[in-house]
């Protein structure tokens, strides 16, 4: 997966009347105008690209520092124009662009070192000051320290609405559109400070870098909560597989969606800005002030003596990823279960987890399938696929095997849904289904459907046996290029069976 690269020019499309149709609600475009397109001069080479922005007044327009770095060399881009209005291409002030004075620095942005600058902001200064009457802009409104504070104790985030740019067509870089959709199931991450949120929509050829996020109050007002930095909240990324390395072929793998589960960080406001060198210090941000925002508690440690769930699930992670004796086992059993009591979604299914690995704790497979049975009722596609492994390897085994059809076929609907939602085990437990024809009809080609989808993603299972079925053509044709190099894909992996594999393979002669 990769991100756009810096050097493919973006530009816009808006017309006056456009409305964003996202998961079935209309939002009519100049409701969010302060959302704006933002164009970057790359600081080596000179060519453009894109990215959103936000106005937060009429002298400062922010976007997330991300979009102001040259990916390769880190330098911060040179020359920035703030683009506002309907018509394109934009190319001047009559068409609503702005140059900029100044960009502030990125750098030293926050102060904990565990919080990556790419997911921080930049503040962006016109030239001159913008008249936001005449434009039809209100600027967007801050959501302060106090509020999000508040959010952080109710450990659930309000749906959160999204806007940003889409290029819908990379042939035709004159071709963008101003795009929203809601999400939700966020969370705060205590440890990166940031929103998290996971999902898994995946579009090819779309950017939406620097997207605002926004929460509506319950007086109805509108929020900007933050910005993301490589997708949307919905995860809604550029995607571009390497299947085919021979370049005269076309690509011979459809690529379905949902695609794979990424996560989303979203910086927050208030904590990047507060941060921030060279913090903007006026009237309107007294709401912002930084003084301010020390007197919020939003540290890990203070939320798990304070017994948030969220917090202790988290914190029971950060044990769980950094354990080097067994002697962690017990806090971390304790921390999941009060997180488990305390009513957190995510800590049953990871203690289950890990009583079904029996890695860490004693394996108890009784106990584990106990605490995801409420979830595995909900379609939870994490507990569903947890539940299919509890049934296809009650002994730890490594092999698939036919049981009873009944039971076979239940396996299957289990991973089907983890697998649709992106989780990468399922739909490789799902290829190995299909090929097998253990629940469902035997087909080749359907296992090589979810193969391909496992094996672009990185997992080595299906990268061997999605090169296997290009060597011997059972999912497609017969195409040794191609299997050589998805069996070399799994073998850099550390796959044994590939590694012997591609001793085992013809060479295949150079193009």
């Amino acid at each position: 997966m990769k991100l756009l690269q810096s050097t493919i020019i973006l530009f816009i499309v808006l017309s006056g009347y456009v409305q964003a149709i996202v998961n079935g609600k209309n939002v009519a475009e100049n409701d969010w105008r302060s959302v704006v397109f933002i164009e970057f001069i790359n600081p080596d080479n000179g060519l453009k690209t894109s990215c959103t922005g936000i106005i937060i007044s009429s002298d400062y327009a922010i976007t997330s520092a991300s979009c102001v770095m040259h990916e390769e060399s880190s330098k911060q881009v040179s020359k920035v124009k703030v683009c506002i209005g309907q018509k394109r291409p934009f190319n001047s002030v009559a068409d609503g662009c702005f140059e900029t004075e100044e960009i502030y620095s990125h750098h030293k942005y926050i102060s904990n070192s565990i919080a990556s600058t790419a997911n921080n902001l930049a503040y962006i200064k016109f030239k001159n000051s913008l008249n936001l009457k005449q434009l039809k802009v209100k600027p967007a409104k801050l959501i302060t320290p106090g509020e999000f504070s508040n959010l952080v104790s109710q450990n659930q985030f309000p749906d959160i609405t999204w806007v940003g740019f889409d290029a819908k067509n990379l042939r035709d870089p004159i071709l963008g559109i101003k795009h929203q959709g809601t999400v939700n199931g966020a969370e705060f991450d205590f440890q990166s400070r940031s929103i998290v949120i996971n999902s898994t929509h995946i579009r090819l050829g779309n950017h939406y870098q620097g997207t605002a996020s926004f929460i509506q109050t319950p007086s109805g007002e509108w929020r900007l909560l933050g910005l993301v930095s490589e997708s949307t909240p919905d995860n809604v990324i550029v995607f571009y597989p390497e299947i085919n390395p021979c370049e005269e072929d076309p690509v011979l793998v459809r690529y379905p969606k949902p695609l794979m589960q990424v996560t989303t960080h979203l910086t927050v406001f208030p904590i990047a800005a507060c941060g921030m060198a060279l913090f903007v210090e006026s009237n309107d941000y007294k709401e912002l002030s930084c003084k301010n925002f020390l007197e919020y508690k939003l540290s890990l440690s203070d939320e798990v003596d304070n017994e948030n769930p969220t917090a202790l699930r988290q914190y029971a992670q950060l044990l769980y990823q950094s354990n080097t004796s067994a002697d962690d086992a017990g806090e971390i059993y304790k921390y999941l279960y009060l997180a488990n009591k305390g009513g957190d979604k995510k800590a049953p299914i990871i203690l289950s987890g890990l009583l079904y690995d029996g890695e860490l704790f004693t394996k108890n497979n009784d106990k584990a399938k106990k605490l995801i049975k409420d979830l595995v009722k909900e379609k939870n596609p994490a507990a569903s696929l947890l539940q299919a492994k509890l049934m296809l390897f009650p002994k730890g085994e490594t092999e698939i095997s036919a049981s009873s059809s009944e039971r076979d076929i239940l396996i299957y609907t289990l991973l089907k849904i983890a697998a649709d939602s992106g989780l990468v085990d399922a739909q490789y437990l799902v290829a190995r289904l299909y090929q097998l024809g253990i629940g469902v009809k035997q087909s080749h080609k359907n296992a090589y459907h979810w193969y391909a989808i496992a094996a672009m993603q990185g997992h080595s299972d299906s990268q061997y046996q999605l090169g296997m079925q290009w060597s011997d053509g059972r999912g497609y044709k017969i195409y040794p290029e191609v299997a050589k190099f998805w069996i070399e894909q799994a073998a850099a992996r550390g796959h044994l069976a590939a590694q012997n594999q591609l001793g085992i393979l013809k060479p295949v002669a150079s193009q």
